[in-house]
Formats: structure tokens, sequence, C-alpha cells
């Protein structure tokens, strides 16, 4: 009766193991997706109003660049002056300004998320996802904000 039992239960296990659902790979209309639908209505909760940063995600060309395995997803953004995204669609921009570069399991784990907010700006904090500027006058303001926020969180400012 025992082994029926260990037997049984060592069945259930490998069964949960080989037929788990396996996460699924991100795809391009996902990550646009989470832009318009996570980032966009909650832009003045992720960008400050604070005209350096706002210079910086805002009235841009943006290169998207989410890596993963195989082939990274690659997106072209347009900001209005408030870094809301007025124009986005898959492949890599001709002239862009900007770079996002992130990966795949911090795009999941934000869309995962109970708050999504909360994870983008963590993401941000933490250099999950990170920027910098394309040109000499954006890669200018990308460093000055990074010093910026260097001694926000030095100093726990916010």
């Amino acid at each position: 009766m025992v082994r029926i039992v260990w037997t049984s239960m060592l069945i259930i296990l490998l069964m949960s193991f080989f037929c788990a659902p396996v996460a699924s790979e991100l795809t391009d209309d996902e990550v646009i997706h989470f832009f318009l639908n996570v980032y966009n209505p909650h832009v003045d909760e992720i960008i400050p109003e604070i005209p350096l940063i706002e210079s910086v995600f805002g009235g841009q060309v943006i290169h998207i660049i989410i890596e993963k395995p195989g082939e990274n997803i690659e997106l072209s953004a347009v900001t209005g002056p408030d870094g809301y995204i007025t124009e986005l669609e898959s492949g890599e921009p001709d002239n862009p300004t900007l770079r996002l570069i992130s990966n795949e399991s911090v795009v999941q784990r934000i869309r995962n998320s109970d708050d999504p907010v909360a994870e983008t700006n963590e993401a941000l904090l933490s250099g999950d996802i990170s920027y910098e500027g394309v040109g000499v006058i954006q890669e200018i303001k990308v460093t000055i904000v990074n010093v910026v926020q260097f001694f926000v969180e030095l100093f726990n400012v916010i």
C-alpha cells in the first residue's frame, strides 16, 4: 500500500514537472500593449514633472530594445513633450535620440506585477531598465539625470 502511494506521488510530481505550462516568449505585440496600456496611462507617475527629466524622455524618438534569447524585440517610439508615446511600431527607428534597454524577464516581471507602475519605477531606479542618449546633447542630459538620480537615492530624498 505504501509503495502504491509513493508511486502515485512520484507520478503526480513527474506529471506536474513535465506538463507544467512553460512561460511563453514575449512578443512585439505584448510589449506594444504594455507601453500603450501601462506606461501611457501612468506616464505622470513614471516620469516626474521635473523639466530636465521630462526633456530626456519628452519629444524623443526612442529605440526600445528588449533583449531576449534568439532575437531581440526592437520598437520605435515617438514621445510628446510630456513623455507620452504618440507613435509606436515594431522595428528600429531611423534617427533615434534615446535608447531604452531592458530584457524579457524584466518586462514579464512588470507585466505580472500587482503594481506595474511601482515595478516599472523600481526597474528604472535599479538599472533593470536603462536608457542612453544618442547624440552629444542627449548624452549630456542623460548623464546629468543619472547623477541627480544617484544623489536622490544616496540621500533618500524621494
